[in-house]
């Protein structure tokens, strides 16, 4: 009975956890973006002037913002957009809290598709003890089928370094944003412009 019941226990731990998983990229998918940004939406002067990237793109920048994420309040939103398009949108937070960040993230949209992380568990898991710079980075990207979210949190190995800055922020941007990119920022000249 007992051998019967333990595959039966594992099959539907399994199947519940990749519905939650499902369900969660679907409410991810469903909000196609961060509170009233959507993604591919056009650009409108409502939410400021445009100024141009250092990679192209022609970028507006929310300095006030009364948005929150549940109780984590919003320092910056930067928007992104490629021939009048929204392609990408950056949501910073406050580094302190990174915490409640992760686990808002996790408990709204069930466990990121991908962990980029590089970190002290990540290196000592492939027993990469070399030196990779001052920091270390915690990545992950929640991936539903038009766009990605990604969680993006920057800080220094040694608590209390001031020379490297602590960033967090998650990301939404179009899966197929730096092939737009690269046709919205090539072939803007001709032989006339000479």
């Amino acid at each position: 009975m007992k051998k019967i019941l333990l595959p039966c226990f594992l099959i539907a731990t399994s199947v519940f956890s990749l519905t939650i998983q499902a369900q969660g990229l679907k409410s991810l998918e469903t909000n196609n973006g961060f509170k009233i940004y959507k993604l591919g939406s056009k650009y409108t002067s409502v939410y400021g002037v445009k100024g141009k990237d250092e990679d192209g793109a022609d970028k507006v920048v929310i300095n006030y913002t009364k948005d929150m994420i549940g109780e984590i309040p919003v320092r910056l939103i930067e928007l992104f957009y490629l021939n009048d398009t929204l392609a990408k949108i950056l949501v910073h937070v406050s580094p302190e809290n990174n915490k409640k960040l992760i686990e808002a993230c996790k408990s709204s949209f069930g466990q990121p598709n991908t962990d980029l992380s590089d970190n002290e568990a990540t290196r000592k898991a492939k027993n990469d003890i070399s030196n990779k710079g001052n920091s270390y980075r915690d990545q992950y990207v929640w991936k539903p089928k038009k766009f990605n979210m990604e969680y993006f949190y920057l800080y220094p190995q040694v608590s209390g370094n001031a020379y490297i800055p602590r960033q967090l922020y998650l990301n939404y941007s179009l899966n197929d944003y730096a092939q737009r990119l690269k046709r919205a920022t090539s072939g803007k000249y001709s032989g006339k412009d000479f």
